[in-house]
């Protein structure tokens, strides 16, 4: 699943003005009326305007947006990404079951 940053082709750390910027060049781009009525390419580009028109809405205003991203943190933290931790030891990656349970050394080391 996409975040709002990701929809609007940002940084977490974006400013106010690069978050505005983005989101008229991308309505540019996607904005139904520049495709031909009933097509698929139409259909795409609204279902593309309501994702950025939601991801806006949000990162604009600075309340939704620190909500979202106190969101964005907790379920970061619930579950973690498929990346590798790696070992304190030997430096190789743990693998994604092993960072699960939160192991600082990969299987070898372990042994």
């Amino acid at each position: 699943m996409k975040t709002h940053y990701e929809t609007l082709g940002i940084s977490k750390e974006a400013s106010a003005e690069r978050i505005k910027r983005s989101y008229r060049t991308l309505v540019k781009i996607y904005h139904p009326d520049k495709f031909a009525s009933g097509s698929e390419a139409q259909a795409e580009a609204e279902k593309q305007m309501r994702d950025i028109n939601v991801a806006y809405a949000v990162l604009s205003k600075p309340l939704s947006r620190a909500s979202y991203d106190a969101k964005l943190s907790e379920l970061s933290f619930r579950h973690p990404e498929a990346e590798p931790e790696h070992c304190a030891k030997c430096g190789k990656p743990t693998g994604y079951w092993h960072s699960l349970r939160n192991m600082a050394l990969c299987p070898v080391c372990t042994r």
